[in-house]
């Protein structure tokens, strides 16, 4: 089966698009949306919110693409251990980039999260 249709990764994929729909409805269109953060918590990076909602769904694409280019063209002889890999790093990736779409759509919406600090 193609690694990239497993009910978890669509579930997740799911979760992605509404947690970035929420962005969208949740943030002003020309406020200035925390995208990086120092290891204190402090931002030091911060982009227009449509600039800043599209980069994990675009992360998220370029990851799922990679692995079903990897599963339609790559050598059919890589053996099990490999595919097993590629099904665990998919929604490995998948939850990362969400947890982080989160935080983006969080500090952007103005909620006071305990370790980072406000722009």
């Amino acid at each position: 089966m193609n690694p990239v249709r497993q009910p978890l990764n669509l579930v997740l994929l799911a979760l992605l698009v509404l947690v970035t729909a929420a962005g969208v409805l949740l943030i002003p269109a020309d406020s200035l949306v925390p995208v990086h953060w120092q290891l204190s918590g402090q931002v030091d990076a911060a982009l227009p919110r449509n600039y800043a909602l599209i980069q994990m769904p675009i992360a998220t694409l370029a990851i799922w693409l990679l692995a079903y280019a990897i599963h339609r063209w790559g050598n059919s002889g890589r053996g099990a251990h490999a595919a097993a890999a590629i099904r665990l790093i998919i929604p490995g990736l998948t939850i990362l980039f969400l947890l982080i779409q989160l935080l983006i759509v969080l500090t952007g919406t103005g909620v006071a999260l305990p370790f980072f600090r406000r722009y």
